[in-house]
This record gives C-alpha cells, structure tokens and sequence, in this order.
C-alpha cells in the first residue's frame, strides 16, 4: 500500500492524471489478459497521449469563442438541397488552412452561414489548429478602443495569431473611416500567413459599397479574393421555414 501511495503521489507531481485513474484497471486488465510488461506500459501512455489531446482540444475550443458549438454533421443539408454539400465537406481537411486560403459564405439571413463556418471552425479544432470567431465589427471596435491604453499592437496581434480568423457579419453595415485602417491591418497581416473565412448576406460583387476609402478598399478586397473559395447559398430561411 505504501508504495502505491507513494507512486500515485509521483505520478500526481509528474502530472500524469490519465495514469493514476486507470492504474488499477490497467494492472486488472493486464492480469486477465496476461500482457507484457511493454504492453502495460504503452496502454498507460497511450490513456495519457489521449487525455491531452482531449484537453488541447479543449482548450482550442475554448479558446476560439464559439459560445454555441455548431457542427457540420448537425447541419440539414435535406433543407437547402442546392448547396453544394461535397465542397463544404472538403474543408473538414483544413487543407485550405494549411494553403493560406480564404472562405467566403454568403447569403441572405437564416441561410446557415454562421453554422457551416463554425462547423469548419470547430473541425480545424479537432485537428490540432488555432481558430478564433468574432463578428467583424465587435474584433474592429474592441482594436480600436485599445487605443486609450495603448494595446493595439497587442490586439491587432491576438486576432493576427491564429491559424483561422472567422469573421463573422461581414457587410452588416459600411465600415467607417476610422475602423478601415484596422480592418486593412488585420487582412494585411494574415494574407499569406493565415486563413480567414466571412460570412456575409451581402453580395459579393457589392463589397465595395462598404468602404469610401476606395484604394484601401481595393488592396484589402485584393488580399481577401486571392486564394479564395466561394460559397453562394441561395434558398429560404431556415429560422422562418422551421415555423
């Protein structure tokens, strides 16, 4: 007993917690099934390889800022037959991550915009990437009010860290002047070092109209199209069609 105590008290100091709480089950199941030393032993790492890779997951989704998971196996393809359910599965790879390349989803409201960029989301947690969710100008106001205290470096730097930036909300409304510079910063930093996906209800070929600042404009929107995977969702709501 002594030393068991005194091994569970070691193994806690070498935080290895996956371990003490399959100790005894693991000594049983060896027993029963007459394994090899070896063999024990890699059962016991492999609990706990699988309970960090738990917790990272964890975390990263934590992280991330979904408030309300949304995954792509839950959404109802049945409802909208015209979108294109192959090309949305294909980014479940995250290949377009590694790429460097951008996710635009639009469409009216209620189309599932935000659920399908969230599933995305939430698989590139699952395999291993760093992803924040924000709606565009809730990212672009809380930058800009860093400015009182002089931490926008830090901000700019917190939405710039990321494998995949989701913006979500884009095209709302216009951005104004003083939230351009931002904006353009924000996409400046990350071409060619991250993905970003938006989703917006307003058409594409009508992005211009959000900025009166039109060489800005036309550098950021450069940035963004270049590399870029479309998703156009056409159909009803599916707030108004589950009424």
């Amino acid at each position: 007993m002594e030393t068991s105590a005194q091994l569970k008290l070691q193994l806690k100091e070498l935080r290895l917690f996956s371990v003490i709480e399959n100790l005894e089950k693991r000594i049983k199941q060896a027993i029963e099934d007459k394994e090899s030393y070896l063999d024990f032993l890699a059962g016991l790492v492999q609990d706990e390889i699988d309970r960090r890779k738990f917790e990272k997951r964890q975390r990263r989704l934590h992280q991330a800022c979904f408030k309300r998971l949304k995954y792509l196996k839950e959404f109802d393809f049945s409802f909208n037959p015209d979108i294109n359910r192959q090309q949305i599965k294909s980014f479940e790879t995250c290949d377009f991550i590694k790429k460097h390349e951008n996710i635009i989803i639009c469409g009216a409201t209620g189309v599932g915009k935000t659920h399908i960029a969230k599933g995305i989301g939430i698989e590139a947690c699952n395999r291993g990437y760093n992803v924040i969710f924000t709606r565009v100008f809730k990212m672009l106001e809380e930058i800009h009010s860093a400015k009182a205290d002089a931490t926008v470096s830090k901000k700019i730097k917190k939405y710039n860290k990321p494998d995949l930036l989701i913006l979500d909300d884009w095209g709302f409304r216009p951005f104004p002047d003083h939230l351009l510079d931002i904006l353009n910063e924000v996409i400046s930093e990350r071409y060619e070092s991250g993905s970003v996906i938006i989703t917006s209800n307003r058409n594409i070929t009508k992005w211009n109209e959000l900025f009166s600042e039109k060489v800005i404009a036309s550098a950021l929107l450069d940035r963004i199209f270049h590399r870029c995977h479309k998703i156009i969702i056409k159909g009803k709501s599916y707030r108004t069609g589950a009424k």
